[in-house]
């Protein structure tokens, strides 16, 4: 079963703001470095994929259910395409890939090609 949901919020204020604060080439370490959170919250639409079993590694005999999730983003006026795990909570916690597209439609394109 796929589940696919519009989001629809936004990132650029904080882009800007970050760009404001730290200039330029700074910012883009900042927000690479951050690139799960900025994408996740930037994201426009998501398509359920199916749980995962994720370990914990605090604890050596306890695992937790994830759920991956295939992203649509638009970000800095670029699309992206990128792929997620995804707690109990709703929040992300591990990027798996992602990739940028010169068009949203090449981006949603892969969203419904991901597996």
């Amino acid at each position: 079963m796929n589940m696919i949901s519009t989001i629809g919020r936004g990132c650029d204020a904080a882009l800007e703001a970050l760009r404001a604060e730290f200039g330029a080439a700074l910012a883009e370490r900042i927000i690479e470095a951050e690139a799960l959170d900025f994408l996740w919250e930037a994201r426009v639409r998501e398509r359920y994929l199916g749980q995962q079993i994720g370990w914990d590694f605090d604890d050596e005999d306890a695992s937790r259910e994830l759920s991956r999730v295939v992203i649509l983003t638009v970000l800095d006026g670029r699309w992206y395409a990128g792929m997620c795990l995804v707690d109990g909570k709703g929040a992300a916690v591990e990027l798996l890939w992602k990739r940028q597209f010169g068009s949203r439609g090449e981006a949603e394109f892969e969203l419904l090609r991901a597996r």
